[in-house]
C-alpha cells in the first residue's frame, strides 16, 4: 500500500501549472472582518471509519494533547473548533481510536479557511511496518506478507529516506495478525513473525533485527519510491527489445516527452533506434484515459531523486520525476501553449526560434507539427466560445483572450467544432507511452521494424573517446547485470536533473563549466479565492452551473520587460478532465450544488539563475540541488491585483476585491517544480552554453540532449509543446 496524497504545507506552496489548484470550501473564499471570531469547521466524509470507530482531531494549538471530538452523521465526522482559540493558521491531524494517527504530514489549515473538507482518499489510518536499512535498498525489493492475506500474497511498500514503509489499512486489517518481510520475492526473514495489534499498530525494524537466509546482490540506485517489478503484460506488449551485440543508429536515453517523440520520429525515418528506459510499463496511456481515481497518481508515483543543499532557504522545490514508459508525459496536464515573441528573449538561437514559429513554403512550422502530433484540442463548445468573444469585446483594448490550447484529441470535429463523418476514435490526452506502444504493436516501417525499447535499464555512464561518445553503460535492473550498448549517435533525454547527473557522472568535457548550472523554473501566482459567478442579471449566463471554459489571456503590449505574463482562466474546475464510466459518479459532478466559480493564475517567464545548480555525487547517489526562490516577477504584484480585479469584475464577480497585494490571497509558485524547471544543459548559438543550437554537446561530435535542460530561459508557456517541437527538429537533424 502506498501513502495517499495529503495536502501539507509543502504541497500547498507548490504548483502544477495547468492543473486546477485546491478547491476551497464555498465558505472559505472571501476574507471577512469577523474571521477571527468565527468557529472553524472540519468535515471528514468517510464510509470506512464511522462508528464503532471514533475519530478525533488533535492540533498544535493544544500541543497535540487535546482530543477535539466531533459528531458523526450522514457518513461524516464534523468538528467545530472555537474561533477564539483557532483564529490563526494551525496544524492538525485526525486520530482514530486514540492510537492510530492519520498517515502523512501534519495538515496546515490556513487563517482564511473557515471550513475544511476531507474524504477517504485523503485520510488513512493504518498499521505500519517501517524497516530502516542500508543493506536491502532498491534495486532489492522488500515486500510484506501476512497471516490474514495468506503467506503467498505480497503487500508492496515504498522506499523513502532509507526505509521501507508498509501501511495496512485499519479498516481492512482490524484485528491482531502476524507478518513477515520478504526479500526479492522469495526469501522470508528469519526468526519469529512480527505481530501487529490495534494496541500496538507500529513495528520499527533495522538491519540488526532483520536477517534473511541468503545475501543476493543487486545494484543500489539511490532513488526513493522506485522499485523494479516486471510483469507478463510488459513482456507481451513491449515485444521489441534490443540486444547488446546490435549496432544502432541512435540510442535515446529516456522515453518521456522529448525522448519518446524523438525515438518514434527517428524510427519512422528509417533509423534503427534503441530506447533505454529506467522504469517499466505502469500505464499504457495518459492517466486521464484510465478509470478515474480520487488518489493523485502523479504524486503517488513520483520519485525522490534529489537532496536540497540548503533546505532552510528553499525547502519547497518539488520532485516530479517518473520512471516508467512515457515518463511524465503519462501524467502531464496536457497544456500546449506556444511561446510568445517576448519569451524567446535574446538567448534562444535564431535558427530555433524560426523553426518553431515560421511556416516554410508548403510546410508547417515546428509548433504546427508538434500541435498536430499532440492532437491540439479544437473546441470546448459554445459556452467557451461565447465567453472568449465576450472577454475580447470587453478587454480587447488591452488583452487578447484565446482558448487555452490543450492536447485533447477530437478527430472528427472541424475547426468550427462541427461534427464530420465519424472515422477515427479519439486517442485522448497525448503521451509517449501511447505513441511508442502504438508503434511497437505493428511490424512495419512505421511500427517496430526500426524501434527497440528496453525497460528497467538504468543508464549509469556514457563512454567517450577523443570527442566521440562510444557506448552507453547501464544496469539491467531486472536481470541484475550490467549491459553495454553502442550507437552512431547518443541522445540524453532524462530531464533537467537526470541528464546533467548522467553527464557529470560520466565526466563529460564541459568547455564553459556550465553543466548543471542554472536550474530554474518559471514563477507562477495563484489567486486562492474561487469566486462565485453571477446567477442573475444580464451576466447570469456566465454563471451557468454547467458552463466550463479554459482560457488564456495575454496583454497586447507584452514585451520581455512589461506585461510579461500569461493569465490562465478556468471556469468550473470540477469539470477539469472529468471522465466517469459510472453515471452515479458523473451526476455527483454535474449536480453539485456549488455555484459556478472562476479560478485565475498568472505565469511569467524567467531568465536562468546561475546561482542554482545540480551537483552529481556519483552513480547510485541522489543529486544535490540548490534552487533559490524565483523573485523575478515580484515587481508585478501590484499589476496582478489590478488585472485580477479587472478580469473578475468583467466576469460579474460581485464579491469585494482588495486593491492592493495581500500574501494571504495568493499562492506563490516561486520555489520550483522539476517538471517545468530547466536550463542545466543550456543551448546557445555562440558556444557559451553546454549544447549548440542543434542540441549537440559542444565537446562531442555525436552526443546530444533533448529535454527541458537545454532551454536557455524558462518560458511562461508550459514547456511540453516546445520540447516536442525541438524533438522533431532534432529528428530532422539526425536523419539528414
Amino acid at each position: 500500500m502506498l501513502t495517499p496524497f495529503l495536502p501539507s504545507d509543502e504541497t500547498r506552496r507548490a504548483y502544477h501549472s495547468g492543473l486546477s489548484g485546491k478547491v476551497f470550501d464555498p465558505g472559505d473564499l472571501i476574507q471577512r472582518k469577523d474571521q477571527g471570531k468565527r468557529d472553524r469547521v472540519l468535515t471528514f466524509e468517510t464510509v470506512k471509519y464511522g462508528p464503532p470507530f471514533e475519530v478525533v482531531v488533535r492540533t498544535n494549538v493544544t500541543e497535540w494533547k487535546t482530543d477535539h471530538r466531533g459528531v458523526y452523521a450522514d457518513n461524516c465526522w464534523r468538528f467545530t473548533l472555537p474561533g477564539a482559540a483557532f483564529a490563526g493558521p494551525f496544524y492538525m491531524k485526525f486520530v482514530l481510536n486514540t492510537n492510530f494517527w492519520m498517515v502523512g504530514g501534519d495538515v496546515l489549515v490556513e487563517r482564511y479557511e473557515r471550513a475544511r473538507y476531507f474524504h477517504d482518499a485523503q485520510v488513512l489510518f493504518a498499521h505500519k511496518v517501517r524497516f530502516q536499512t542500508n543493506q536491502w535498498q532498491p534495486n532489492h525489493l522488500v515486500t510484506l506478507r501476512n497471516s490474514l492475506d495468506g503467506w503467498s500474497r505480497d503487500i508492496y511498500g515504498a522506499f523513502r529516506n532509507d526505509a521501507w514503509e508498509f501501511y495496512l489499512d485499519r479498516d481492512i486489517y482490524p484485528n491482531a495478525f502476524d507478518a513477515k518481510l520478504v526479500l526479492d520475492g522469495h526469501l522470508f526473514m528469519s526468526g519469529a513473525n512480527l505481530t501487529l495489534t490495534a494496541a500496538h499498530p507500529l513495528v520499527q525494524l533495522d538491519d540488526t533485527q532483520v536477517v534473511f537466509p541468503a545475501t543476493p546482490s543487486a545494484f543500489k540506485h539511490g532513488y526513493d519510491n522506485f522499485s523494479s517489478v516486471a510483469n507478463p503484460g510488459e513482456q507481451f506488449t513491449v515485444r521489441s527489445t534490443g540486444r547488446e551485440d546490435e549496432n544502432y543508429d541512435v540510442i535515446v536515453i529516456g522515453s518521456g516527452m522529448g525522448g519518446g517523440v524523438l525515438a518514434d520520429a527517428l524510427s519512422d525515418r528509417g533509423l534503427k533506434v534503441l530506447v533505454l528506459e529506467s522504469g517499466g510499463l505502469l500505464f499504457p496511456a495518459h492517466i486521464n484515459e484510465l478509470p478515474r481515481t480520487e488518489v493523485d497518481l502523479a504524486t503517488r508515483d513520483r520519485l525522490g531523486h534529489f537532496v536540497s543543499v540548503n533546505p532552510l532557504e528553499n525547502p519547497w522545490f518539488q520532485p516530479g520525476v517518473h520512471f516508467n514508459l512515457g515518463g511524465r508525459s503519462v501524467y502531464w496536464s496536457g497544456l500546449i501553449p506556444r511561446m510568445q515573441d517576448w519569451e524567446f528573449r535574446s538567448v534562444w538561437p535564431t535558427s530555433v526560434r524560426n523553426y518553431l514559429t515560421v511556416k516554410p513554403a508548403g510546410g508547417r512550422s515546428g509548433y504546427q507539427q508538434a500541435e498536430r502530433l499532440m492532437r491540439k484540442c479544437k473546441t470546448l463548445g459554445p459556452f467557451q466560445n461565447k465567453l472568449r468573444r465576450y472577454l475580447n469585446q470587453q478587454l480587447g483594448s488591452e488583452f487578447t483572450a484565446t482558448d487555452l490550447p490543450r492536447s485533447m484529441h477530437q478527430p472528427d470535429l472541424n475547426r468550427k467544432g462541427k461534427l464530420q463523418n465519424v472515422l477515427q476514435r479519439s486517442t485522448g490526452g497525448f503521451s509517449t507511452a501511447d505513441l511508442l506502444l502504438d508503434s511497437l504493436g505493428f511490424a512495419n516501417p512505421a511500427g517496430r521494424n526500426n524501434l527497440r525499447v528496453n525497460l528497467h535499464h538504468l543508464v549509469k555512464h556514457i563512454e567517450t573517446t577523443n570527442g566521440t561518445a562510444t557506448a552507453v553503460i547501464c544496469e539491467d535492473l531486472i536481470g541484475r547485470v550490467e549491459r553495454r550498448y553502442q550507437a552512431s549517435k547518443i541522445v540524453l533525454a532524462c530531464g533537467s536533473l537526470e541528464s546533467p547527473k548522467l553527464a557529470l557522472n560520466s565526466g563529460l568535457t564541459d568547455p564553459n563549466n556550465m553543466m548543471g548550472k542554472g536550474l530554474t523554473d518559471h514563477p507562477a501566482y495563484f489567486y486562492k479565492a474561487h469566486h462565485a459567478l453571477p446567477d442573475s442579471g444580464p451576466l447570469q449566463w456566465i454563471g451557468k452551473r454547467r458552463g466550463h471554459a479554459k482560457l488564456i489571456l495575454r496583454h497586447k503590449s507584452a514585451t520581455a520587460s512589461q506585461h510579461a505574463y500569461h493569465i490562465e482562466l478556468l471556469v468550473n474546475a470540477r469539470f477539469w478532465d472529468t471522465r466517469h464510466a459510472d453515471d452515479d459518479l458523473w451526476r455527483q459532478v454535474v449536480d453539485h450544488p456549488d455555484p459556478s466559480r472562476v479560478e485565475i493564475k498568472f505565469l511569467f517567464d524567467s531568465p536562468l539563475n546561475d546561482c542554482n545548480f545540480v551537483q552529481a555525487k556519483g552513480v547510485g547517489q541522489k543529486v544535490d540541488i540548490q534552487v533559490k526562490p524565483n523573485l523575478s516577477a515580484h515587481g508585478y504584484k501590484s499589476e496582478m491585483v489590478q488585472v485580477r480585479n479587472l478580469v473578475l469584475t468583467t466576469l460579474g464577480v460581485s464579491d469585494p476585491l482588495k486593491s492592493s497585494w495581500e500574501d494571504d490571497e495568493w499562492s506563490q509558485g516561486i520555489y520550483g517544480t522539476v517538471h517545468h524547471a530547466g536550463g542545466t544543459l543550456r543551448m546557445s548559438a555562440d558556444g557559451s552554453g553546454v549544447v549548440d543550437e542543434n542540441l549537440k554537446f559542444l565537446a562531442y561530435d555525436n552526443l546530444y540532449c533533448c529535454d527541458v535542460s537545454v532551454f536557455p530561459s524558462i518560458p511562461a508557456a508550459n514547456p511540453s509543446l516546445t520540447l516536442a517541437a525541438l524533438a522533431l527538429r532534432l529528428a530532422d537533424e539526425l536523419s539528414a
